[in-house]
Formats: C-alpha cells, structure tokens, sequence
C-alpha cells in the first residue's frame, strides 16, 4: 500500500503543464519496479478543463518517476480545449498522450469534433500536439481520412 501511494503521489505531483490532476477509476494498480500504474474500471482524468474517459489506462513512468507516456484503452472518450481557446471532443479505441510535447494520438475508428464549427475529423490515427493547436489525420488502405465541414458563407 505504501508502494502505490508513492506513485500516486509521484504522478499527480509531478504531472507538467497543470496544477492539479484527478484520476479515478474502480481500481488502481501501483507498480513501482515496472515504473507503471493501471487504473480499470470507469476510468476518468481531468487536468485543467481537459477530461478523459476510457474502460483502462496506464500511466508510464521515466527513471525520474515523471509521466512520460499514458495510454487509455476500451471506449475512450475526450473533450479538450486548444491554446487558442478552441474546444474539441473526440472518441477512438485507444489514446496515447505524451507529456513532453502535449500530444495525444487518437487511435482506431477515431473521431474528433469541434462543435462550435460543426467539423468533424475521422481517421484511423489522429494526432493532436495541444500546445502547437496541430491536427494530423492519417486514414489507413481500407478507409481514408476524412473531413467533414461546414461552409461559413456559400461561395459562387
């Protein structure tokens, strides 16, 4: 018990470009050799106004016991708001985000919104770098990537 209150407290004390971080899930797993916590069930995070819902995650650590990487698996569902104050929302079978660089990768049947704009963005990978405000949809040989907008003013 003592092992994996260390590494909660390591990962929301340590985790960049936000003052505080939520995690919930049914159960939580702190595996201090393997540098990893594993959250199942009903998982949620909230960082700032950012929140993510998935069925599991992992939370990887590096050797100096910060974030590098978190992986969220099973249904996961997202509501993100870029650097120029623009909101999204997506879903994906997986999601990656890496902290050093704010990016996420949205993975398998993915699916970013921005319902303001009521644009919509589906891809087999989808990566968004949420400091830089980057979108990149890559599609795969069975389906192509796709973007679906709306016009402002209809142009003739």
């Amino acid at each position: 018990m003592k092992v994996f209150i260390g590494i909660s407290l390591v990962i929301l004390s340590h985790f960049v470009w936000a003052n505080e971080i939520e995690v919930s899930a049914k159960e939580l797993i702190g595996d201090e050799q393997n540098k990893l916590t594993r959250l199942k069930g009903n998982v949620e995070v909230k960082r700032a106004k950012d929140r993510l819902k998935a069925n599991e995650a992992f939370i990887y650590l590096d050797s100096n016991n910060r974030p590098k990487k978190m992986q969220a698996i099973g249904d996961v569902r997202f509501w993100l708001t870029l650097k120029d104050g623009r909101k999204i929302e997506g879903q994906a079978n997986e999601a990656l985000y890496l902290p050093s660089n704010q990016e996420y990768q949205i993975l398998g049947n993915a699916v970013v919104k921005e319902p303001a704009k009521d644009n919509i963005v589906r891809g087999d990978k989808i990566i968004i770098r949420h400091k830089e405000g980057f979108i990149n949809v890559l599609g795969n040989e069975d389906k192509p990537a796709r973007l679906i907008f709306k016009l402002e003013k209809e142009l003739r």
